[in-house]
């Protein structure tokens, strides 16, 4: 199997989905780490990109608040195959 092949079949609706879900619930954390590491960068570089840095963390909110709409957990009501945790390897 092919690399294009491979990434095909983890980018399927399922996995989509799944991602979605795991940003919604976990979309506090993303926003405070995002947020520590523009203000870290904004640090070290004396405020010389603060404007790029607002926009990552516009379109980090506006791209959370959209998963938050799109996304719920869907292993809460629709477990992997193999019980909660998903399959084995």
């Amino acid at each position: 199997m092919g690399l294009l092949d491979n990434v095909k079949k983890l980018a399927s609706k399922e996995n989509i989905a799944k991602a979605k879900g795991m940003v919604a619930k976990n979309s506090d954390k993303i926003s405070d780490t995002v947020e520590k590491a523009t203000s870290t960068i904004d640090q070290k570089t004396g405020g010389k990109y603060r404007d790029k840095l607002d926009k990552v963390e516009d379109t980090v909110a506006r791209n959370l608040e959209k998963a938050k709409e799109e996304g719920e957990d869907p292993g809460t009501d629709n477990p992997a195959p193999g019980g909660p945790a998903g399959p084995t390897r």
